[in-house]
C-alpha cells in the first residue's frame, strides 16, 4: 500500500476508536524513513514444518526467520526482510550456512532436543554500530564458528551469546557470553528543539529496551518534548522510562526527572547515558510500577508543578497502576501508547478526573497496523 494511504488510514482507525471522546482530528505524523526503519530484529530458529507430517523418527530442519501470522508453531525460512537493519538479510543467509555446516539444531518444542532459539540484531541507526547475539539453551553450539559467521556477512562491533534455560520464545537471556569485540554499542538521537537539535548519547546492550524506529522515535520525542515546555512543570516524571530517552529528550528543560523503570539493567544504561550526556537532574529509581505509585499516594500525590509522561508496555498500565497513577492526581499527564486499543480501554478510567486536551500520533511502524498514540490529559 503506498505509504500515504497507510497513514490515512492509521488515522482513520483512530478517529473510529476515539470517536466517543474525541471529535477533533488525530493527525499521523509518518516516520522520516518507511524502508529497513528497525534498529532491532529478532529471527526464530525453529523445526521445520511440512505440507504432510513426517515420520516420527523424522529429524526435522532448522529454519531461520519469522512465524506465520496467527501460527507460532509454523515457521518461515526467511530470505529477506524489508524493515529490518540493513544487512539483515547478508545475516540471515551467513548464519544460515553456519547452522547447515555446523549440525547444530534449533530446539524442538515437543522433544526439547537442539540448542538454537534466537538470532538478535541491533544497530545504531546514527552510529552505524552493530551487535549480533544468538540466544541458546545450554548446549554445545560452534561459538568460534558462529562469531566468523557474523563477521564474514557485515560489518559488527558486538557479538554475544546468550544462554535462555526457559520454554518461552523472545529476546531475552539467564546468562550472557561475549564472544567478540565491544560489550556495548552506541545510538544518538537528535532531538529537534526550537530552532536547534538536542543531540544525545545512549548505550546500547544486548537486551536494553530502545524504540526501534530510531528516527521516528524522534519526532515522537520531540512532540513530547513540546509538550513538556507548554505545561512548564518544575518536576517531570518518566515512568517507564527505560534506559532514559524522553527523560533527557526534556531534561534541560525541568528543574528534575524522575524516572521509574522495573528492568534493573535498563536503569543501569540510564545511569550511564546520564553520566555520558553531562545530565545531573535526572534520578533513576528501579521499582515496579505499582509499588512506586502507591508510595508517592501514600506520600499525598504527585507535586502541584509535576507532570508525568507514561509510556507503559504494549499490555497498557494494567488496574493497579493506573488506578494510583490517578490517585496520585498529577495536573499534567501524557499518555504514550504502542497500542491504542489498550489505551481506549484504559481512557474512561482517567475521564472521571481528567479531560483531553490533545491526541495525536507517530508512525513508529511503517508496512504494519501499529502506531504510536500521544494523548495530553489535564486534571479537572
Amino acid at each position: 500500500m503506498p505509504y500515504p494511504d497507510q497513514i490515512a488510514n492509521k488515522q482513520a482507525h483512530l478517529q473510529e476508536l476515539f470517536a466517543s471522546h474525541w471529535d477533533a482530528p488525530i493527525p499521523v505524523l509518518p516516520s522520516p524513513t518507511q524502508w529497513h526503519y528497525r534498529n532491532k530484529v529478532d529471527f526464530n530458529f525453529a523445526r521445520k514444518q511440512y505440507p504432510e507430517p513426517p515420520p516420527a523418527d523424522f529429524v526435522r530442519e532448522t529454519v531461520l526467520g519469522f512465524n506465520k501470522k496467527g501460527k507460532w508453531y509454523f515457521p518461515l525460512d526467511m530470505e529477506e526482510c524489508r524493515i529490518a537493519p540493513d544487512g539483515a538479510d547478508a545475516l540471515l543467509r551467513s548464519v544460515r550456512d553456519w547452522v547447515h555446516c555446523s549440525g547444530v539444531q534449533a530446539v524442538d518444542n515437543k522433544t526439547s532436543d537442539g540448542v538454537l532459539k534466537i538470532l538478535l540484531m541491533r544497530r545504531g541507526v546514527r552510529t552505524e554500530e552493530t551487535m549480533v547475539m544468538v540466544i541458546t539453551s545450554d548446549g554445545e553450539c560452534d561459538e568460534p564458528g558462529f562469531s566468523e559467521a557474523v563477521k564474514s556477512a557485515l560489518p559488527v562491533q558486538s557479538i554475544y551469546r546468550g544462554i535462555h534455560r526457559g520454554r518461552a520464545r523472545g529476546a531475552f537471556a539467564d546468562e550472557l557470553h561475549l564472544l567478540d569485540g565491544a560489550a556495548e554499542i552506541t545510538e544518538e538521537l537528535h532531538i529537534p528543539t526550537d530552532g536547534s537539535v538536542r543531540k544525545l548519547k545512549f548505550r546500547i546492550s544486548p537486551l536494553s529496551f530502545f524504540q526501534t524506529n530510531t528516527v521516528a522515535a524522534e519526532v515522537l520525542y520531540g512532540e513530547i518534548r513540546k509538550w513538556v515546555q507548554q505545561t512548564n512543570p518544575d518536576i517531570l516524571y518518566d515512568l517507564y522510562g527505560g534506559a532514559g530517552g524522553i527523560a533527557f529528550t526534556c531534561s534541560d528543560i525541568v528543574k528534575m526527572v524522575r524516572s521509574v523503570e522495573v528492568v534493573e539493567s535498563a536503569s543501569q544504561d540510564g545511569e550511564h547515558n546520564a553520566r555520558v550526556n553531562g545530565v545531573n537532574n535526572v534520578f533513576f529509581t528501579t521499582q515496579k510500577m505499582r509499588n512506586y505509585l502507591q508510595q508517592v499516594v501514600d506520600g499525598g500525590g504527585m507535586e502541584r508543578n509535576s507532570a508525568v509522561v507514561v509510556d507503559p508496555p504494549r499490555e497498557g498500565m494494567t488496574p493497579k497502576p493506573l488506578k494510583r497513577l490517578i490517585g496520585s492526581a498529577p495536573p499534567n499527564i501524557m499518555y504514550v501508547s504502542c497500542k491504542p486499543t489498550v489505551f481506549a480501554q484504559e481512557l474512561p478510567e482517567f475521564l472521571k478526573q481528567y479531560r483531553l486536551t490533545d491526541m495525536r500520533a507517530v508512525d513508529l511502524f511503517p508496512h504494519t497496523p501499529h502506531v504510536e498514540l500521544m494523548a495530553a490529559l489535564q486534571l479537572r
